[in-house]
């Protein structure tokens, strides 16, 4: 496979499989600096007037408690900054909402978003996210202000989340990256609908309209019906529509922020007949402990249906310390000692980055019992220069492909050694299902960039069908 780069020689085999089941690379390492604190910063506004109407606005308390309620469950610390500090003027004043009621009885954050920092209080080195809530006075001192723009931008440049919902997209209609891009310019984003607006009549009292505003910077603005929660996720910048997918955009945050730290391997080893019911037996074992390792994201084993002696272990962990732990195990030491002996040439291993990240109960969503489970994996090796059109291509097209009926999971990889190199991985309940794939209209533009711009036709030479022996898990 011209995928990877093999060894050859004995004591390179040996290396090889010692690095497999030993100390993490450091190539992963690289992927994975040293943790920053668990803090987020959450931004509120300081306007509570809407225009020249004389009604009060504020921030919406919704947006606040609930992705509040999410996060701080996970561990994690949230500090309150405003574009003049102090007391935040607050609306959609719910204490029916219980979540509402469990931020607003909290003595500590209620102290914290009464008494919110100015843009100049804060060091940006200090948070890996920074979310913005909304609440129409958003719309009137989040998009000018530079102070909180630059904080936005450097988070971000740090490798951090960028969130916001509602109208708190506002506060990312002007930032800008060090190399003069537009933040959002690019990327999916979501936001409080022109429809919306109109919708609560308010569409000729607020400055601008937020969603019209967004498309001008280049974003590829992405919307649900009024009212429906909807979050779209691309590229660590997380935004949602409105009041109803302040939750979801919590959760959506978590799992950005988890997978800044995620280890994703994937390994093949090439096994000779006369050792493959012992290998399996061995791969299944490794598996099965893996996942019940709180740190593990998802593990399975495959062997490939053209070709059995190749043995695939697919593996995603929450971070180093959790790899390593697998690495170390008695499961690990056991195939490192049949490797020794079993293997056709040296076993094969890469790491990848997710570039649409998946929360691990969805990495763990199971196929039926009824279903002839098929899962394929693409290798892709792009023209250089052409990468990012690829990436873009996929990241249009990917949230269809989660949504077709017969899709069980559906992910973009980008091998950390090789900017020009990807790996899908598409997980079908049957032939059917994908057949049914490749005629989806979404994926036109996909196989058109698959028939004209990888290094070397025909792309199928990059595809291998897998079949699943462990854990084989069933709905």
């Amino acid at each position: 496979m011209t995928t990877f780069k093999l060894l050859t020689t004995a004591k390179a085999t040996a290396a090889l499989i010692t690095l497999c089941f030993g100390l993490v690379s450091a190539l992963a390492q690289a992927q994975n600096p040293v943790k920053m604190k668990k803090k987020i910063l959450f931004v509120v506004t300081s306007h509570d007037r809407k225009g020249n109407t004389g009604e009060p606005t504020g921030f919406y308390l919704s947006e606040v408690s609930h992705p509040w309620e999410v996060l701080a469950a996970a561990g994690y610390e949230i500090d309150f900054v405003s574009p003049e500090g102090g007391k935040a003027p607050v609306d959609g004043f719910n204490l029916g909402d219980p979540v509402n009621r469990k931020f607003w009885n909290d003595k500590a954050y209620r102290h914290k978003i009464e008494n919110t920092l100015k843009p100049s209080q804060v060091r940006p080195e200090h948070y890996v996210a920074i979310h913005y809530a909304g609440g129409h006075g958003a719309m009137w001192d989040f998009p000018d202000n530079k102070a909180l723009a630059k904080i936005a931008a450097a988070v971000y440049e740090q490798g951090g989340i960028v969130s916001a919902v509602c109208h708190g997209p506002a506060g990312l209609v002007n930032v800008r990256l060090s190399d003069g891009q537009y933040l959002v310019d690019g990327k999916r984003i979501n936001a409080f609908t022109n429809e919306e607006e109109a919708a609560v009549k308010l569409d000729k009292v607020v400055p601008f309209l937020l969603e019209s505003a967004l498309i001008a910077r280049g974003a590829h603005f992405e919307k649900a019906g009024l009212w429906q929660s909807y979050v779209v996720s691309d590229q660590r910048v997380v935004t949602g529509q409105n009041p109803q997918s302040a939750k979801a955009i919590g959760e959506a945050v978590l799992v950005a922020l988890n997978s800044l730290h995620a280890v994703s391997r994937l390994t093949c080893y090439p096994v000779k007949q006369s050792h493959q019911a012992a290998f399996r037996k061995a791969m299944g074992i490794y598996v099965q402990q893996s996942l019940t390792d709180e740190d593990n994201i998802m593990s399975e084993a495959y062997y490939e249906q053209e070709d059995s002696t190749a043995l695939w272990l697919i593996e995603r962990w929450a971070d180093r310390a959790g790899i390593g732990r697998a690495d170390k195990s008695a499961a690990a030491a056991a195939l490192v000692s049949l490797a020794k002996k079993a293997l056709l040439r040296p076993v094969a291993i890469t790491y990848v980055a997710d570039l649409a990240p998946l929360s691990r109960q969805q990495w763990r969503r199971a196929s039926r019992k009824e279903d002839d489970q098929l899962t394929i994996i693409l290798f892709v090796d792009a023209q250089p220069g052409s990468q990012d059109d690829f990436k873009s291509i996929y990241r249009k097209a990917l949230p269809a492909f989660r949504c077709e009926p017969g899709v069980v999971t559906y992910q973009l990889s980008q091998l950390e050694a090789d900017s020009t190199r990807f790996v899908t991985y598409e997980k079908f309940r049957s032939k059917d299902a994908f057949q049914y794939h490749l005629d989806f209209p979404p994926i036109l533009p996909v196989i058109d960039y698959l028939n004209t711009r990888i290094k070397k036709l025909p792309f199928q030479q990059g595809l291998h069908t897998l079949i699943e022996f462990a854990p084989l898990i069933r709905e």
